[in-house]
Protein backbone atom coordinates (compact mmCIF):
# COMPACT_ATOMS: atom_id res chain seq x y z
CA UNK A 1 0.00 0.00 0.00
CA UNK A 2 1.34 3.42 -0.96
CA UNK A 3 2.12 5.67 1.98
CA UNK A 4 0.24 8.98 2.18
CA UNK A 5 2.17 12.01 0.98
CA UNK A 6 2.68 15.07 3.17
CA UNK A 7 5.12 17.98 2.61
CA UNK A 8 6.63 17.75 6.09
CA UNK A 9 7.27 14.03 5.76
CA UNK A 10 8.78 14.51 2.31
CA UNK A 11 11.16 17.25 3.49
CA UNK A 12 12.17 15.03 6.39
CA UNK A 13 13.14 12.16 4.06
CA UNK A 14 14.53 14.06 1.06
CA UNK A 15 18.25 15.01 1.37
CA UNK A 16 18.78 18.76 1.68
CA UNK A 17 21.40 18.70 -1.06
CA UNK A 18 18.85 17.27 -3.49
CA UNK A 19 16.25 19.83 -2.42
CA UNK A 20 18.72 22.66 -3.03
CA UNK A 21 19.55 21.33 -6.49
CA UNK A 22 15.86 21.08 -7.29
CA UNK A 23 15.05 24.61 -6.10
CA UNK A 24 18.08 26.01 -7.93
CA UNK A 25 16.94 24.33 -11.12
CA UNK A 26 13.51 25.92 -10.77
CA UNK A 27 15.04 29.28 -9.85
CA UNK A 28 13.27 29.65 -6.52
CA UNK A 29 14.32 30.04 -2.87
CA UNK A 30 17.85 31.01 -3.92
CA UNK A 31 18.11 33.31 -0.90
CA UNK A 32 17.76 30.39 1.53
CA UNK A 33 20.91 28.54 2.59
CA UNK A 34 19.79 24.95 3.09
CA UNK A 35 23.33 23.84 3.89
CA UNK A 36 22.88 25.34 7.35
CA UNK A 37 19.78 23.25 8.01
CA UNK A 38 20.22 19.78 9.52
CA UNK A 39 18.51 16.88 7.79
CA UNK A 40 15.92 16.37 10.53
CA UNK A 41 15.18 20.05 11.25
CA UNK A 42 12.97 20.70 8.25
CA UNK A 43 10.90 23.62 9.53
CA UNK A 44 12.96 26.37 7.79
CA UNK A 45 12.62 24.52 4.46
CA UNK A 46 8.93 23.95 5.04
CA UNK A 47 8.29 27.63 5.84
CA UNK A 48 10.32 28.72 2.81
CA UNK A 49 8.24 26.45 0.61
CA UNK A 50 5.03 27.91 2.08
CA UNK A 51 6.22 31.38 1.10
CA UNK A 52 6.00 30.54 -2.60
CA UNK A 53 2.95 31.63 -4.57
CA UNK A 54 0.17 29.10 -5.10
CA UNK A 55 1.06 28.28 -8.70
CA UNK A 56 4.74 27.61 -7.98
CA UNK A 57 3.97 25.61 -4.87
CA UNK A 58 1.38 23.53 -6.74
CA UNK A 59 3.83 22.65 -9.51
CA UNK A 60 6.56 21.76 -7.03
CA UNK A 61 4.21 19.65 -4.95
CA UNK A 62 3.25 17.68 -8.05
CA UNK A 63 6.94 16.81 -8.59
CA UNK A 64 7.48 15.98 -4.92
CA UNK A 65 4.51 13.60 -4.91
CA UNK A 66 5.95 11.73 -7.89
CA UNK A 67 9.42 11.55 -6.33
CA UNK A 68 7.91 10.32 -3.07
CA UNK A 69 5.86 7.66 -4.91
CA UNK A 70 8.99 6.17 -6.53
CA UNK A 71 11.02 6.29 -3.31
CA UNK A 72 10.34 2.61 -2.61
CA UNK A 73 11.74 -0.74 -3.68
CA UNK A 74 9.14 -1.08 -6.41
CA UNK A 75 9.94 2.39 -7.71
CA UNK A 76 13.65 1.69 -7.88
CA UNK A 77 12.95 -1.57 -9.71
CA UNK A 78 10.77 0.28 -12.22
CA UNK A 79 13.56 2.83 -12.71
CA UNK A 80 16.12 0.07 -13.26
CA UNK A 81 13.86 -1.65 -15.79
CA UNK A 82 13.43 1.54 -17.80
CA UNK A 83 17.16 2.30 -17.64
CA UNK A 84 17.89 -1.19 -18.96
CA UNK A 85 15.66 -0.48 -21.97
CA UNK A 86 17.91 2.54 -22.62
CA UNK A 87 20.98 0.25 -22.33
CA UNK A 88 22.12 1.74 -19.02
CA UNK A 89 22.77 -0.14 -15.79
CA UNK A 90 22.16 2.16 -12.84
CA UNK A 91 23.00 -0.42 -10.16
CA UNK A 92 26.40 1.04 -9.30
CA UNK A 93 25.26 4.67 -9.27
CA UNK A 94 22.11 4.08 -7.23
CA UNK A 95 23.98 1.69 -4.94
CA UNK A 96 26.20 4.56 -3.75
CA UNK A 97 23.21 6.71 -2.73
CA UNK A 98 22.08 6.47 0.88
CA UNK A 99 18.36 5.85 0.80
CA UNK A 100 15.33 5.40 -1.45
CA UNK A 101 14.38 9.10 -1.50
CA UNK A 102 17.89 10.05 -2.58
CA UNK A 103 17.83 7.45 -5.35
CA UNK A 104 14.42 8.59 -6.60
CA UNK A 105 15.38 12.27 -6.40
CA UNK A 106 18.66 11.64 -8.26
CA UNK A 107 16.88 9.93 -11.15
CA UNK A 108 14.28 12.72 -11.32
CA UNK A 109 17.10 15.28 -11.67
CA UNK A 110 19.67 13.33 -13.67
CA UNK A 111 17.60 10.97 -15.87
CA UNK A 112 14.32 12.78 -16.55
CA UNK A 113 13.76 10.77 -19.74
CA UNK A 114 13.33 7.63 -17.61
CA UNK A 115 10.74 9.22 -15.38
CA UNK A 116 7.41 8.88 -17.29
CA UNK A 117 7.83 5.16 -17.94
CA UNK A 118 9.18 4.37 -14.47
CA UNK A 119 6.25 6.21 -12.85
CA UNK A 120 3.79 4.31 -15.03
CA UNK A 121 5.42 0.94 -14.28
CA UNK A 122 5.36 1.67 -10.55
CA UNK A 123 1.63 2.44 -10.69
CA UNK A 124 0.96 -0.76 -12.62
CA UNK A 125 3.01 -2.85 -10.18
CA UNK A 126 1.00 -1.48 -7.26
CA UNK A 127 -2.27 -2.81 -8.69
CA UNK A 128 -3.53 -5.95 -6.97
CA UNK A 129 -3.40 -9.11 -9.07
CA UNK A 130 -7.13 -9.58 -8.50
CA UNK A 131 -7.82 -6.38 -10.43
CA UNK A 132 -6.18 -7.61 -13.63
CA UNK A 133 -8.14 -9.49 -16.30
CA UNK A 134 -6.20 -11.87 -18.51
CA UNK A 135 -6.79 -13.73 -21.73
CA UNK A 136 -4.75 -15.93 -24.06
CA UNK A 137 -4.26 -15.31 -27.76
CA UNK A 138 -4.27 -17.81 -30.58
CA UNK A 139 -0.81 -16.82 -31.77
CA UNK A 140 2.29 -15.16 -30.39
CA UNK A 141 2.20 -12.27 -32.82
CA UNK A 142 4.38 -9.24 -32.00
CA UNK A 143 2.66 -6.12 -30.70
CA UNK A 144 2.44 -3.09 -32.95
CA UNK A 145 4.20 -0.05 -31.52
CA UNK A 146 4.41 2.18 -34.59
CA UNK A 147 2.96 5.66 -34.45
CA UNK A 148 0.05 4.85 -36.74
CA UNK A 149 -1.07 1.89 -34.60
CA UNK A 150 -0.88 3.95 -31.41
CA UNK A 151 -3.00 6.69 -33.00
CA UNK A 152 -5.47 4.04 -34.18
CA UNK A 153 -5.79 2.69 -30.65
CA UNK A 154 -6.42 6.21 -29.35
CA UNK A 155 -9.15 6.79 -31.92
CA UNK A 156 -10.69 3.35 -31.36
CA UNK A 157 -10.91 3.78 -27.58
CA UNK A 158 -12.18 7.34 -27.93
CA UNK A 159 -14.89 6.30 -30.40
CA UNK A 160 -15.99 3.41 -28.18
CA UNK A 161 -16.36 5.38 -24.97
CA UNK A 162 -17.80 8.50 -26.60
CA UNK A 163 -20.51 6.61 -28.46
CA UNK A 164 -21.38 4.11 -25.72
CA UNK A 165 -20.83 6.12 -22.55
CA UNK A 166 -20.69 9.78 -23.54
CA UNK A 167 -17.09 10.25 -22.40
CA UNK A 168 -13.66 9.67 -23.91
CA UNK A 169 -13.84 12.42 -26.55
CA UNK A 170 -10.09 12.79 -26.20
CA UNK A 171 -7.63 9.98 -25.56
CA UNK A 172 -3.88 9.51 -25.50
CA UNK A 173 -1.90 6.26 -25.38
CA UNK A 174 1.69 5.91 -24.14
CA UNK A 175 3.50 2.68 -25.14
CA UNK A 176 6.55 1.38 -23.26
CA UNK A 177 8.70 -1.72 -23.48
CA UNK A 178 9.72 -3.44 -20.22
CA UNK A 179 11.88 -6.50 -20.60
CA UNK A 180 9.84 -8.83 -22.80
CA UNK A 181 6.53 -7.09 -22.06
CA UNK A 182 4.74 -4.37 -24.01
CA UNK A 183 2.84 -1.86 -21.87
CA UNK A 184 0.17 0.50 -23.20
CA UNK A 185 -1.13 3.18 -20.84
CA UNK A 186 -4.33 4.74 -22.20
CA UNK A 187 -5.90 7.92 -20.81
CA UNK A 188 -9.38 8.61 -22.20
CA UNK A 189 -11.18 11.77 -21.09
CA UNK A 190 -13.61 11.14 -18.23
CA UNK A 191 -16.92 12.79 -17.41
CA UNK A 192 -16.73 16.40 -16.23
CA UNK A 193 -16.24 16.67 -12.49
CA UNK A 194 -17.53 19.60 -10.48
CA UNK A 195 -14.70 20.80 -8.29
CA UNK A 196 -15.07 23.15 -5.33
CA UNK A 197 -11.69 24.77 -4.90
CA UNK A 198 -9.60 27.79 -4.08
CA UNK A 199 -7.75 29.62 -6.83
CA UNK A 200 -5.53 32.02 -4.97
CA UNK A 201 -7.87 33.98 -2.73
CA UNK A 202 -10.92 33.18 -4.86
CA UNK A 203 -13.35 30.41 -3.86
CA UNK A 204 -15.14 28.93 -6.86
CA UNK A 205 -16.71 25.93 -8.48
CA UNK A 206 -14.96 24.61 -11.57
CA UNK A 207 -15.67 21.94 -14.16
CA UNK A 208 -12.75 19.64 -14.84
CA UNK A 209 -12.25 16.84 -17.35
CA UNK A 210 -9.87 14.35 -15.73
CA UNK A 211 -8.57 11.26 -17.49
CA UNK A 212 -9.22 7.70 -16.42
CA UNK A 213 -6.52 5.08 -16.83
CA UNK A 214 -6.54 1.84 -18.81
CA UNK A 215 -3.46 -0.39 -18.81
CA UNK A 216 -2.74 -3.14 -21.32
CA UNK A 217 0.23 -5.49 -20.80
CA UNK A 218 1.04 -7.93 -23.59
CA UNK A 219 3.44 -10.88 -23.34
CA UNK A 220 4.35 -12.18 -26.78
CA UNK A 221 6.13 -15.21 -25.27
CA UNK A 222 2.99 -16.28 -23.39
CA UNK A 223 0.50 -14.94 -25.93
CA UNK A 224 -1.23 -13.21 -23.02
CA UNK A 225 -3.09 -9.90 -22.72
CA UNK A 226 -3.51 -8.43 -19.24
CA UNK A 227 -5.98 -5.58 -18.79
CA UNK A 228 -6.57 -3.19 -15.93
CA UNK A 229 -9.52 -0.82 -15.97
CA UNK A 230 -12.61 -0.03 -13.96
CA UNK A 231 -15.87 -1.11 -15.50
CA UNK A 232 -18.24 -3.99 -16.07
CA UNK A 233 -17.16 -7.43 -17.22
CA UNK A 234 -18.74 -6.86 -20.64
CA UNK A 235 -16.98 -3.52 -21.06
CA UNK A 236 -13.64 -5.10 -20.25
CA UNK A 237 -14.26 -7.81 -22.86
CA UNK A 238 -15.06 -5.16 -25.45
CA UNK A 239 -11.98 -3.09 -24.65
CA UNK A 240 -9.74 -6.14 -24.75
CA UNK A 241 -11.18 -7.09 -28.13
CA UNK A 242 -10.48 -3.59 -29.47
CA UNK A 243 -6.88 -3.83 -28.26
CA UNK A 244 -6.42 -7.31 -29.76
CA UNK A 245 -7.74 -6.12 -33.11
CA UNK A 246 -5.81 -2.83 -33.26
CA UNK A 247 -2.46 -3.83 -31.76
CA UNK A 248 -2.27 -7.57 -32.47
CA UNK A 249 -4.44 -7.91 -35.56
CA UNK A 250 -6.58 -10.61 -33.92
CA UNK A 251 -10.30 -11.09 -34.37
CA UNK A 252 -12.90 -12.29 -31.89
CA UNK A 253 -12.43 -16.01 -31.35
CA UNK A 254 -8.65 -15.74 -31.56
CA UNK A 255 -8.32 -15.01 -27.86
CA UNK A 256 -10.15 -16.27 -24.81
CA UNK A 257 -10.80 -14.89 -21.34
CA UNK A 258 -10.58 -18.24 -19.57
CA UNK A 259 -6.99 -19.07 -18.59
CA UNK A 260 -7.89 -22.77 -18.63
CA UNK A 261 -7.11 -23.45 -22.27
CA UNK A 262 -6.00 -26.54 -24.13
CA UNK A 263 -2.25 -26.57 -24.75
CA UNK A 264 -1.69 -27.92 -28.26
CA UNK A 265 1.96 -26.84 -28.39
CA UNK A 266 3.33 -30.33 -27.46
CA UNK A 267 1.68 -31.69 -30.59
CA UNK A 268 3.99 -29.69 -32.87
CA UNK A 269 6.71 -32.32 -32.66
CA UNK A 270 6.46 -35.64 -34.51
CA UNK A 271 6.51 -37.64 -31.26
CA UNK A 272 3.60 -36.17 -29.28
CA UNK A 273 3.73 -36.98 -25.55
CA UNK A 274 0.52 -38.98 -25.15
CA UNK A 275 0.63 -40.62 -21.73
CA UNK A 276 -1.58 -43.52 -20.73
CA UNK A 277 -1.18 -46.73 -18.75
CA UNK A 278 -2.37 -50.22 -19.83
CA UNK A 279 -5.16 -50.20 -17.26
CA UNK A 280 -6.89 -47.37 -19.15
CA UNK A 281 -7.63 -49.79 -22.00
CA UNK A 282 -6.08 -47.38 -24.52
CA UNK A 283 -3.91 -49.09 -27.11
CA UNK A 284 -2.92 -46.18 -29.30
CA UNK A 285 -3.48 -42.44 -29.87
CA UNK A 286 -2.89 -40.93 -33.30
CA UNK A 287 -3.37 -37.52 -34.91
CA UNK A 288 -5.37 -37.45 -38.11
CA UNK A 289 -6.08 -33.72 -38.55
CA UNK A 290 -4.38 -30.37 -37.92
CA UNK A 291 -5.56 -26.83 -38.41
CA UNK A 292 -2.55 -24.53 -38.38
CA UNK A 293 -2.47 -20.75 -38.02
CA UNK A 294 0.45 -18.81 -39.48
CA UNK A 295 1.54 -16.38 -36.78
CA UNK A 296 1.09 -12.70 -37.61
CA UNK A 297 -1.32 -13.40 -40.47
CA UNK A 298 -4.94 -14.41 -40.92
CA UNK A 299 -3.93 -17.49 -42.96
CA UNK A 300 -5.09 -20.95 -41.85
CA UNK A 301 -4.17 -24.40 -43.22
CA UNK A 302 -6.16 -27.59 -42.52
CA UNK A 303 -4.39 -30.93 -43.02
CA UNK A 304 -6.03 -34.37 -42.80
CA UNK A 305 -4.54 -37.84 -43.24
CA UNK A 306 -5.18 -41.49 -42.41
CA UNK A 307 -2.95 -42.31 -39.41
CA UNK A 308 -3.69 -46.05 -39.29
CA UNK A 309 -0.86 -47.29 -41.52
CA UNK A 310 1.53 -44.46 -40.55
CA UNK A 311 1.14 -42.61 -37.23
CA UNK A 312 3.50 -39.87 -38.48
CA UNK A 313 1.58 -39.30 -41.71
CA UNK A 314 0.18 -35.95 -40.54
CA UNK A 315 3.68 -34.62 -39.75
CA UNK A 316 5.13 -35.79 -43.06
CA UNK A 317 2.22 -34.15 -44.86
CA UNK A 318 2.73 -30.91 -42.91
CA UNK A 319 6.47 -30.81 -43.63
CA UNK A 320 5.89 -31.49 -47.32
CA UNK A 321 3.34 -28.69 -47.74
CA UNK A 322 4.88 -26.13 -45.39
CA UNK A 323 8.56 -26.29 -46.29
CA UNK A 324 8.89 -22.50 -46.50
CA UNK A 325 7.24 -21.84 -43.13
CA UNK A 326 9.39 -22.26 -39.99
CA UNK A 327 7.83 -24.45 -37.33
CA UNK A 328 8.15 -21.55 -34.86
CA UNK A 329 5.72 -19.53 -37.02
CA UNK A 330 2.99 -22.17 -36.86
CA UNK A 331 0.37 -22.44 -34.14
CA UNK A 332 -1.95 -25.44 -33.93
CA UNK A 333 -5.51 -24.23 -33.39
CA UNK A 334 -7.34 -27.52 -33.96
CA UNK A 335 -6.37 -31.17 -33.74
CA UNK A 336 -8.33 -34.27 -34.71
CA UNK A 337 -7.42 -37.34 -32.70
CA UNK A 338 -8.12 -41.04 -33.12
CA UNK A 339 -7.96 -43.18 -29.97
CA UNK A 340 -7.90 -46.96 -30.35
CA UNK A 341 -8.78 -49.17 -27.39
CA UNK A 342 -7.60 -52.71 -26.64
CA UNK A 343 -9.64 -55.49 -28.32
CA UNK A 344 -12.70 -56.62 -26.41
CA UNK A 345 -11.97 -59.97 -24.77
CA UNK A 346 -15.32 -61.40 -25.82
CA UNK A 347 -15.79 -60.13 -29.37
CA UNK A 348 -12.18 -59.29 -30.24
CA UNK A 349 -13.28 -55.98 -31.71
CA UNK A 350 -11.30 -52.78 -31.23
CA UNK A 351 -13.28 -49.73 -30.20
CA UNK A 352 -12.14 -46.39 -31.61
CA UNK A 353 -13.04 -42.81 -30.79
CA UNK A 354 -12.49 -39.85 -33.09
CA UNK A 355 -12.83 -36.32 -31.71
CA UNK A 356 -11.61 -32.75 -32.18
CA UNK A 357 -9.92 -30.37 -29.78
CA UNK A 358 -10.20 -26.71 -30.78
CA UNK A 359 -8.04 -23.99 -29.27
CA UNK A 360 -8.70 -22.37 -26.90
CA UNK A 361 -11.15 -24.45 -24.84
CA UNK A 362 -13.45 -26.55 -27.01
CA UNK A 363 -13.49 -30.35 -27.13
CA UNK A 364 -16.08 -32.69 -28.65
CA UNK A 365 -15.56 -35.33 -25.97
CA UNK A 366 -18.22 -36.00 -23.38
CA UNK A 367 -17.46 -36.58 -19.70
CA UNK A 368 -18.46 -40.20 -19.15
CA UNK A 369 -17.57 -43.68 -20.32
CA UNK A 370 -14.57 -44.01 -22.61
CA UNK A 371 -14.62 -40.23 -23.19
CA UNK A 372 -13.81 -39.72 -19.50
CA UNK A 373 -10.86 -42.10 -19.89
CA UNK A 374 -9.61 -40.14 -22.90
CA UNK A 375 -9.95 -36.83 -21.02
CA UNK A 376 -7.78 -38.26 -18.25
CA UNK A 377 -5.19 -39.20 -20.89
CA UNK A 378 -5.25 -35.63 -22.25
CA UNK A 379 -4.75 -34.25 -18.75
CA UNK A 380 -1.82 -36.56 -18.03
CA UNK A 381 -0.32 -35.59 -21.39
CA UNK A 382 -0.47 -31.88 -20.50
CA UNK A 383 -3.02 -31.04 -23.19
CA UNK A 384 -6.27 -30.63 -21.27
CA UNK A 385 -6.09 -28.30 -18.24
CA UNK A 386 -6.63 -29.83 -14.85
CA UNK A 387 -9.75 -28.76 -13.00
CA UNK A 388 -8.91 -26.11 -10.40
Amino acid sequence: MARPYSPRSFFRHAPNAMLKRYFDKRGVLAEHDFSEVTETKIEPIYQAWLSLDDTQRGEIERDFKEIDALACEGGVKAIMDEAEWHDENLAEILGELKDLHEKSFWVFLERPKYWPAASAFCRADAISSSQWNECRTVSHTPARVDEASIRDLEKTLSHHFFNKEGRGKNCTVEPYRRGKLDYYFAYPEDYAHASIEWEGATFKRSARHPAFEIIFVYSQDEGKISLYMKGSRDTKKEIRALFADTILGLELGEFVEDDRVYDLTPLKESNPPFKFSPDTGIQNVAIKKFRIAINGTKERITLETNPIPNPNAIYEFRDKLCKSIPLSQMTITQVGLLVTFMPDKTSGRKATRSFDVNWPNSCSLKHDGKDAIIRKMLIESGIEPRTR
